[in-house]
């Protein structure tokens, strides 16, 4: 008995201690820079500058249909699935945006590259874009991400931007930062891009 419970406490400290060193890392990792305009309670007016992006689409119109195999096609791109078999680091968070048969999934290339510096995918599926700047509003959440979830978070923050007077000019995305074998501090967000500045009364 005593063993036993020597055993599983081992376990809980390998496992209390893979998961900080799983956030920490997470934590490192580079972040797709905004810039915080406005927080409107629980929501927050970000301003985005353009980015570079790898996006693929998929059939499906929900996270559980396409988070996995549209997540496989762009690591393979960063991992080595070009045309100079180059890496790139990988950064947070990850875009989807849900439609009804098909759905995108985006990851931001990091900051300093280029478009003439990006290797050609050797995906035909993955596209190498630049999106251009937008202002958004943001919910965040916390936990796994399933499409439950996305869709509660979606009506609150669709909720929200009504009632704070703000104009939505696009379709709602959600925003994943995290690995899925972490397990705490996860981290999600719900956008949606809008006129800004705020619409006259």
């Amino acid at each position: 008995m005593r063993l036993l419970m020597y055993i599983l406490a081992g376990l809980l400290v390998v496992f209390i201690g893979f998961q900080a060193y799983t956030t920490i890392s997470t934590k490192g990792t580079e972040q797709q820079p905004y810039t915080v305009i406005k927080s409107l309670g629980e929501l927050e007016v970000r301003h985005y500058p353009k980015a570079l992006t790898a996006s693929v689409m998929r059939a499906g119109g929900t996270y559980k249909e396409v988070s996995s195999p549209g997540f496989r096609s762009l690591a393979g791109y960063i991992f080595g699935g070009n045309a100079e078999e180059k890496k790139i680091a990988m950064t947070a968070p990850v875009h989807m945006e849900m439609g009804a048969d098909s759905s995108r999934m985006r990851f931001v290339m990091p900051e300093g590259m280029t478009m003439d510096g990006l290797p050609a995918p050797k995906n035909a599926d993955v596209r190498l874009e630049e999106v251009p700047e937008e202002v958004v509003a943001v919910l965040c959440f916390g936990g796994f991400a399933n499409d439950d979830k996305i869709a509660d978070r979606t009506g609150k923050l669709l909720k929200a931007v009504s009632e704070a007077g703000l104009a939505p000019i696009g379709g709602v995305r959600y925003l994943g930062y995290d690995p899925p074998w972490q397990l705490v501090a996860r981290r999600n967000e719900v956008v949606v891009p809008i006129e800004w500045p705020m619409p006259a009364p």
